[in-house]
């Protein structure tokens, strides 16, 4: 009331003891908004905190020492943890893009060695004003160089107080956490610790910390930072038992390893702990008055996501939302933890019946993703609007994502055929229901090329073809697609057809729920299908005349689906001519297979009637292609000492035939370049550059190599022959690498014709000779 003039305070007073007498409960009610409105103004907001981060250290002149440079950076940034009143974000090169852009001051400073001693002289650059200034320099004797913590953390701390005074900056001044004399390290305990690099290997770090042992609480940090590692359950029983209870350690410390087990069992799945660790970090960090940091927002957003994954979504909105708040109060909403809690607090939204506001939180995040997780988070937004009733926003969606898949080579991805499903739901939404039933059928009809079946997409498909066929009153496909559906479904998610179009799309995918993939690697239902021909039959365990067997006309569905594509007068389906465009762009340069060059691995090349048959039945269908057989050394070895020469003759009369001598899974580079590798000396090497590839292992490698040798072989191939497009008949599959990228993608398979391993047969048991994935190399969904 002090503020108060004395004609309102005897206002007030006189109103005060009208209350008073007449009504009671008016009074206490004035009482009470008088104590309120006279309470201490605090005008503390994020303008008025100061985010600062460690910048690197300059050196001045030619002599300095990185290992005393490098000790200092991690001590001084383990005592600017423990600042308050001000956000400390750390190192500046490890910072994330919004972080670096949040801060306001950048400490670092220059050392200079000097004869008696080292010079420090500490330097502050302002973010806002766009200067750089510089303190008083210090010079610090060699013998007490355990002072320099001390010093560079007092002068860099004074030089960004006096920065913010002299400059009237409205910024509270941090709340320091100065050294204690107590942590001074002697000069031989300094130069001890200064070995000390976090780069080390685990077994370097245990040699170098087993004999060092004085009081310091860093070294006591970096030792729990050691036994961290370990990354074991009963060790982390045994270091938070050390440490939570442990008085001499700051609240700092006890933070970071509360936080960093919390971590561990996050990653595991272990949500009831990662919960019990993330509170225990919690309380720590209050303990430490600093909760107006992104380190708080992070351990209530990991409490909250794991919440969510442990099926407590009501449970989670305060935590999400609490962190979502600071994240926007920090300044941060576009840090990578912040952007993946919104993701949660988004789909959140969304499965707690708020749709519109999940759809604003997702939207808000969606250019933050690359890779796989954009293509998750495009579905699940599109889903989003697909449930709002927004098909064509939902489409919209879905086709720039169709461009990410093929581009990313993710086409038999799970969540690009969750998309594809969805995308079919949305299709049928706008009025296209065709294009919809030609895009289900395609799910469907997968089956025949990998194993699809236990998908829940699969299921999904089918399920939609049923609600198509029953709303065009087409009983039969009905009766037939749902009995299907129910024959593949867990009898508890059997759902009943609906009168009207309401398909099966799926629900929403949370983060942390998917594996990632590595690069150029197979996916899942891929790597299954490669996996399945590979490492059956061991290849020195059989005789040469088993391992040579063949058969004439054995692969011609390798000749008829080269035919087609290199046929200009063929009739192509769509994603058949998208296919012969990516391979050959204009056709007229690959006339009779000129510009290709087809690479055949495991020929038989030792068969004693039909040495090569397969490989001279490309060639000589395709005169102007060059026909690479591809053996074994010993296999070639046995072709020259047993093969009759007629034989012999027969292949070498085709002038596009070449024989390379080596191992079918070797280093390409290295096999291809090496002349003694070429048993026809008289030819030359075939020049790849510009030319289309085309490779085909049947009965060879895919059956005799395991698959640790095989996915490292297609990972070479592509990587050696990036430029070149590759067609690969890999077993009865066919795979297919564009131009410019290294992946491989699974397109399509041949019939079983020929690929009975231990009988000869050319029936295709009804199986046409090729079939084609349409998903796989069409980003247009309208077949």
């Amino acid at each position: 009331m002090l503020n108060l003039s004395r004609f309102q305070k005897n206002t007030l007073l006189t109103f005060i003891l009208l209350a008073f007498i007449a009504y009671a409960p008016l009074y206490y009610s004035i009482r009470n908004a008088i104590k309120k409105e006279t309470l201490p103004i605090t005008y503390d907001s994020p303008e008025t905190v100061s985010f600062f981060s460690l910048g690197d250290w300059e050196i001045i002149g030619k002599e300095s020492d990185s290992k005393t440079t490098r000790i200092l950076s991690e001590l001084i940034d383990f005592e600017f943890q423990k600042v308050t009143r001000a956000v400390y974000l750390g190192k500046d090169n490890s910072l994330s893009d919004a972080k670096k852009r949040r801060s306001n001051f950048v400490l670092f400073g220059a050392f200079e060695w000097k004869e008696n001693g080292i010079e420090f002289t500490p330097r502050l650059s302002s973010v806002e004003q766009k200067s750089t200034y510089s303190g008083k320099p210090f010079l610090v004797p060699y013998e007490e160089r355990g002072k320099l913590v001390s010093v560079i953390y007092k002068s860099l701390s004074h030089l960004l107080d006096e920065t913010i005074r002299l400059h009237r900056l409205i910024k509270h001044s941090p709340e320091w956490k100065f050294p204690s004399e107590e942590e001074f390290h002697s000069e031989s305990e300094f130069v001890r610790l200064s070995e000390y690099d976090p780069n080390f290997t685990l077994e370097e770090k245990n040699s170098l910390f087993k004999s060092l042992e004085f009081p310091s609480e860093y070294l006591q940090f970096i030792k729990i930072k050691l036994s961290l590692e370990k990354k074991t359950e009963d060790s982390f029983k045994e270091i938070w038992r050390n440490v939570g209870g442990n008085s001499t350690l700051s609240a700092y410390t006890k933070f970071y390893v509360a936080k960093n087990i919390a971590e561990f069992y996050f990653a595991k799945k272990e949500f009831g702990k990662t919960i019990e660790y993330a509170a225990a970090a919690r309380k720590e960090r209050e303990l430490l008055k600093s909760v107006f940091h992104s380190d708080y927002a992070d351990i209530l957003s990991l409490i909250g996501k794991s919440l969510v994954l442990d099926g407590k979504k009501e449970e989670a909105v305060y935590y999400l939302t609490s962190a979502r708040k600071l994240y926007e109060t920090l300044g941060l909403l576009s840090d990578p933890i912040s952007v993946e809690n919104s993701y949660f607090y988004g789909l959140l939204l969304y499965d707690l019946s708020q749709a519109e506001l999940g759809s604003y939180e997702l939207s808000s995040i969606r250019d933050k993703f690359r890779g796989i997780d954009s293509l998750y988070l495009d579905f699940n937004l599109a889903k989003v609007y697909y449930d709002l009733g927004r098909y064509e926003a939902a489409l919209s969606l879905l086709q720039n994502q169709r461009k990410i898949i093929m581009n990313e080579g993710f086409a038999n991805h799970d969540i690009s055929l969750y998309s594809y499903n969805l995308y079919a739901a949305s299709l049928y939404k706008s009025g296209k229901w065709s294009v919809a039933k030609s895009v289900w059928e395609s799910l469907v009809t997968a089956k025949s090329i990998y194993g699809i079946e236990e998908k829940p997409y699969h299921r999904y498909a089918l399920y939609n073809l049923a609600v198509l066929s029953k709303l065009r009153n087409n009983l039969e496909q009905t009766e037939s697609y749902y009995k299907q559906y129910v024959r593949l479904s867990p009898y508890g998610q059997i759902v009943e057809l609906p009168s009207t179009d309401r398909f099966e799309i799926g629900k929403t995918i949370y983060p942390h729920t998917w594996e990632p993939i590595s690069p150029n690697s197979f996916t899942e239902l891929e790597e299954r299908t490669i996996r399945s021909y590979t490492g059956r039959y061991l290849f020195n365990g059989q005789d040469e005349e088993i391992r040579a067997r063949t058969y004439e006309n054995r692969l011609e569905d390798t000749n008829l689906f080269l035919d087609d594509l290199l046929n200009a007068n063929a009739f192509l389906s769509k994603p058949m001519s998208t296919l012969r465009k990516t391979l050959f762009g204009d056709l007229n340069r690959f006339e009779k297979g000129n510009q290709i060059v087809f690479f055949d691995i495991g020929p038989a090349l030792n068969h004693p009637e039909y040495p090569g048959v397969t490989s001279l039945a490309v060639a000589k269908h395709f005169s102007g292609m060059e026909v690479v057989l591809w053996e074994l050394p010993g296999e070639v070895d046995l072709f020259l000492k047993k093969v009759k020469p007629e034989l012999k003759d027969r292949l070498y009369a085709f002038p596009n035939i070449r024989i390379l001598s080596a191992d079918g899974v070797g280093e390409f580079k290295t096999v291809y370049s090496d002349p003694n590798n070429w048993i026809l000396r008289n030819r030359p090497i075939p020049n790849l550059k510009g030319k289309t590839i085309i490779i085909r292992a049947a009965n060879s490698i895919d059956i005799y190599e395991p698959y640790t040798k095989i996915l490292p072989h297609f990972q070479n191939i592509g990587k050696e022959l990036k430029h070149n497009p590759i067609l690969y008949f890999f077993n009865r599959s066919i795979l297919l690498k564009p131009a410019g990228k290294e992946k491989f993608i699974l397109i399509g398979n041949q019939s079983i014709r020929g690929f009975h391993h231990n009988f000869q047969s050319l029936d295709r048991n009804g199986e046409p000779p090729y079939s084609i994935l349409p998903f796989t190399v069409c980003e247009e969904v309208n077949l």
